[in-house]
């Protein structure tokens, strides 16, 4: 993929990657006395000390609430809040600063426009088009306005390389269709998707297009004129400016033809008890004090990113993840999740056999900072019949050394979590152990409630019926998968103590093979003085729950054996 010419001439044009990390403070910091490495920046990205200085500089120098007041510290705060929307304007090539809205970030711009222009022009028996590649924040607003409005939800497919299927979107386009909504940039696979021509084929039957371009602003440029998108969302944080800040666009007529999103302050041009009428664009959209701070270091961010060579910088992060997926194709088990030939700087993978936290885990004690899990994307983990993945995001602060380390964590990871075998009776030891540090009940209860706490929860789906477990007090959930000859456990319950004991029976028997979870003699429930202390209901809840983990290892051991 090349750079667009749609980047402005930098003015910077030597592009150092060494020199430029030392504008990010957190970068030059140790993680577990090894030096940080971050590939979480699709998550948020670091920001430079002029950013920090930014919000350091507002709150220490001049203080005060914007467009209210007429003395020396308001006037220079609004002034500078002020500035801050030209510059967004011209950041994305918006018609007229009257189409920026400030908002806390992508989820309440996309949430504005399901709850105003969405309520507006919805019906019931009318169609809203997602694709099966959408962050949450793109899906849950749009399913609450086909719930209210009796509206319908239409998906459009991706392929196993995570592309959409064109064809098939251009299928669902009718009369019904009220609105498209969909994602720039796959925030869990990479996928750049092609926007203009999507836009373009909704444009063709008269149907609006919102875009989310939160994973793509900071890697690719923006020109919502050439796209000609009706709306388009994006947040601070994810392109080096500060959290809780961030920008909607939309078409002036859209907006103002909107309804406001909330009542207060600001928003009004005048208010009785007769009659309020409201603010002009964008001021509409924009109710109470705003995010004054926040919206000044975003306009500090915008000019850090201004400075770059943004060409340079976006060739950079593509050969990162060229590299990354390159190496990490050719280790013992990995797979990669998300191979579409147009991608932004974002690996996603599992390792088969691996749990992705236990992956993650591993990689940050040697001081990697990946994202496991379904990256707020539990549709495409679906699809791809995955849990989730271990995702490396680049920005153009990392380096390919930062890669390696990567690389050497992921096949070390391999070798040291699947390689090592631990026993049921060494981990039984691990536990006595640790209770052993406690003198009283009191002590050890605790303990097993603060495990409780921290036991994950289990998805909704496998609360059923047939998960649940008889003969405890409390509810009890326990579902079991096989990988590679291993029964692994996950449970839940709505008791915080029993989570605690499940915690622990969870540790002792997940990942172990059938016939030795069946010839666990579990000694550490006694050791530890479970039985002692646990009214009758309660051990017999626990065995119970010993009962049915073993049951399911018979279960297994005799479909192996069939």
């Amino acid at each position: 993929m090349k750079p667009s010419p749609a980047f402005a001439v930098p003015k910077h044009q030597v592009f150092d990657v060494l020199e430029l990390r030392k504008d990010f403070p957190v970068l030059l910091q140790k993680a577990h006395g090894k030096p940080l490495i971050y590939f979480d920046n699709a998550a948020t990205s670091q920001k430079p000390q002029a950013v920090i200085h930014a919000l350091t500089e507002y709150y220490s120098a001049y203080n005060a609430n914007i467009h209210r007041g007429v003395h020396f510290l308001s006037q220079k705060a609004s002034q500078a809040f002020d500035d801050v929307r030209g510059k967004v304007a011209k950041f994305i090539h918006a018609a007229t600063e009257k189409e920026i809205i400030f908002v806390r970030g992508t989820t309440e711009g996309i949430n504005l426009v399901a709850a105003t222009f969405g309520r507006m022009n919805v019906k019931e028996g009318d169609e809203i088009v997602v694709s099966a590649m959408e962050h949450h924040s793109n899906i849950v607003p749009w399913q609450i306005l086909c719930e209210e409005k009796k509206a319908i939800l239409k998906v459009i497919p991706m392929d196993d390389d995570g592309v959409l299927d064109i064809n098939a979107y251009a299928s669902l386009l009718n009369s019904k269709t009220k609105l498209v909504s969909i994602v720039h940039t796959s925030n869990s696979l990479g996928t750049i998707n092609p926007v203009k021509e999507i836009i373009n084929l909704a444009h063709q039957k008269g149907i609006p297009v919102m875009i989310d371009a939160a994973q793509a602003i900071v890697h690719e440029p923006i020109d919502v004129h050439d796209l000609d998108c009706d709306f388009l969302a994006f947040s601070g944080h994810k392109m080096l400016g500060p959290t809780g800040i961030g920008v909607l666009y939309g078409k002036l007529q859209h907006l103002e033809s909107m309804p406001p999103y909330q009542g207060g302050g600001e928003m009004i041009h005048s208010v009785s008890f007769k009659q309020t009428t409201y603010n002009e664009v964008p001021y509409k959209f924009e109710a109470g004090t705003p995010n004054i701070a926040d919206v000044i270091a975003l306009g500090t961010a915008i000019d850090y990113l201004n400075s770059l060579d943004r060409h340079a910088a976006l060739n950079h992060e593509l050969g990162l993840m060229e590299y990354a997926s390159l190496k990490l194709s050719e280790l013992e088990g990995v797979k990669l999740i998300g191979t579409a030939p147009e991608k932004a700087s974002v690996v996603s993978f599992v390792i088969i056999g691996l749990n992705a936290l236990d992956v993650g885990m591993y990689l940050d004690t040697m001081g990697v900072a990946v994202r496991t899990g379904h990256h707020c994307t539990e549709p495409v983990m679906d699809r791809f019949g995955i849990p989730g993945t271990i995702r490396a995001s680049f920005m153009f602060y990392n380096t390919y050394a930062e890669v390696d380390v990567l690389i050497a964590g992921c096949e070390k990871s391999y070798c040291f979590i699947k390689m090592k075998t631990v026993t049921i009776p060494e981990i039984e030891n691990e536990i006595i152990g640790e209770f052993e540090l406690f003198d009283e009940w009191t002590e050890k209860y605790e303990y097993i409630i603060e495990l409780g706490q921290k036991l994950p929860v289990l998805d909704e789906k496998y609360k059923i019926e047939e998960n649940k477990i008889k003969g405890c007090q409390s509810s009890v959930w326990l579902h079991s998968e096989v990988r590679e000859g291993k029964i692994y456990f996950e449970a839940d319950s709505d008791s915080t103590f029993v989570k605690g004991e499940i915690a622990l029976l969870i540790r002792v028997l997940s990942g172990q093979k059938p016939q030795d979870i069946l010839d666990a003699q579990l000694g550490f429930i006694d050791a530890i003085g479970f039985r002692q202390h646990l009214a009758m209901t309660r051990a017999n809840g626990l065995a119970s729950m010993i009962k049915q983990m073993k049951l399911y290892a018979l279960a297994h051991q005799s479909q192996q054996t069939a």
